[in-house]
Order: structure tokens, then sequence, then C-alpha cells
């Protein structure tokens, strides 16, 4: 691997680093399975991952250039179950830290927590993606993931522990956005949103649980309005 540091247009950053290929989290609704890397692999989504195993040498040689805020990650998520084995994405924080980086993460596991020590960092914020209040729709959609009430609980902690940490709800699966809302409301005051970008993925899924009616725009913008209660929404 020749290249890690990517420029992005993802507005919370400049810069973005994927410390794998794949993701353990297997999420059905993901792009990344037919977009990117991955789709070059001849992998099957969930199961396979490929290790950056020279990110760190790479890293330190391109990071120079990298003037601005980092994510990790965009298309793999910095914190899926290889990541326990390997620790690339820690490794690659703590340099980015060493040389005064600003760094954003984004993952819906709860192994982040792992890192609290360099995570308590003013460089530092952290999105925690939450989805749904119903770890049986996780289940589904993304069975490799931390479940729900793992992550609420990650990002209660991030909170207690200093953190800058918001949620994001994207996709929007099938909720009790009252529900979700309320518990949410309790640790974050930042949450954002996103559609389900590429329906077309799970419409199988959707129909075969009863689900369909998610994938319409309204019912997105219903859940919107029920946040609206709880946060200020854009």
């Amino acid at each position: 691997m020749r290249k890690l540091i990517s420029q992005t247009k993802i507005p919370i950053a400049r810069y973005v680093v994927n410390p794998y290929i794949g993701c353990g989290h297997g999420c059905k609704y993901c792009y990344a399975q037919f977009i990117g890397p991955f789709k070059n692999m001849n992998g099957i989504w969930g199961r396979d991952v490929y290790v950056k195993l020279n990110a760190v040498e790479v890293f330190e040689r391109e990071l120079y250039r990298a003037r601005g805020t980092i994510l990790f990650s965009s298309v793999c998520d910095p914190y899926q179950p290889v990541e326990r084995k390997y620790q690339i994405t820690r490794k690659l924080l703590e340099i980015a830290l060493n040389h005064y980086r600003t760094v954003h993460v984004l993952t819906k596991s709860s192994l982040v927590l792992r890192d609290l020590d360099i995570l308590k960092n003013k460089a530092v914020s952290v999105t925690i993606t939450i989805t749904t209040d119903d770890d049986r729709v996780r289940k589904v959609l993304e069975p490799g993931a931390s479940s729900i009430e793992e992550r609420i609980e990650t990002v209660k902690k991030l909170k207690e522990a200093g953190v800058d940490v918001s949620v994001f709800a994207g996709p929007i699966l099938p909720m009790n956005p009252e529900k979700l809302a309320g518990k949410l409301a309790k640790f974050v005051d930042k949450i954002s949103f996103d559609r389900m970008n590429y329906p077309w993925f799970v419409e199988q899924i959707y129909r075969k649980y009863g689900w369909s009616e998610w994938l319409i725009e309204d019912k997105v913008s219903e859940v919107v309005e029920v946040f609206r209660k709880f946060f200020d929404v854009e």
C-alpha cells in the first residue's frame, strides 16, 4: 500500500484515512462494498478485511502534507473487530496527535473506549453512529457492530471523560425516534442525520421484515421532526 491519506469532500474534515479495506461490521446498506477499493478485492463483505500492515510507515511519510482535520474513517470503521488485534487506528491516532493534527473519529464500535487515554485530547472529536434504538434491527442490518446499548453507553463514557462527542443517525433505520432521542439527549447535544443513500441494497431485506415504509423519504422527515423536540437540528 503506497498511499494512505486522501483529501475528502466530507464537510467535517479535509483529509481521510482508512486503515483497513473492508469492514467486519458487515452493514448491509454500506456503499463501501460496491464503491471504493473493496469492490476490486473479490472478498465477501463483512467477512474479509484487508489490513494495511505498512500503514504506520506510509502515514508518517505523508503526514507532513496533511494540514487540516483528518477523519478516521470513511469506507471502513476504524474500530472494527480486527482493530482489537492490529491496533493500527490507535497507532495512527498517536502519530497524528504527536504531530499536532486535529482528528475526527467516526465509529459505531464500543472498542473506541479502549483508546480513551489518547482520545481525551482537545484536538480530538468523536462521532458515534447510532442508527436505531432496536437491537433486533441492528442484528439484521449491522450484524457485526456493537449493540445499540453498548453504543449509547459508549457515548455516555466519552462524555464523562470530557471527549467532544456527538451522534450520527445515518442512515436512519427502523426505530422508535422518541425513545432514541430521549436516551441520547441525556448525553449529547449534537446529532446529525442521513437517509438511506442506496435503498436498493436493502430493499429485499426491508420487504422481508415489513420495514418498506422506512425507505420512503417522508418517513425520514418524520424522524427528524421528532428529534427536533430534543435537539437543535439543522
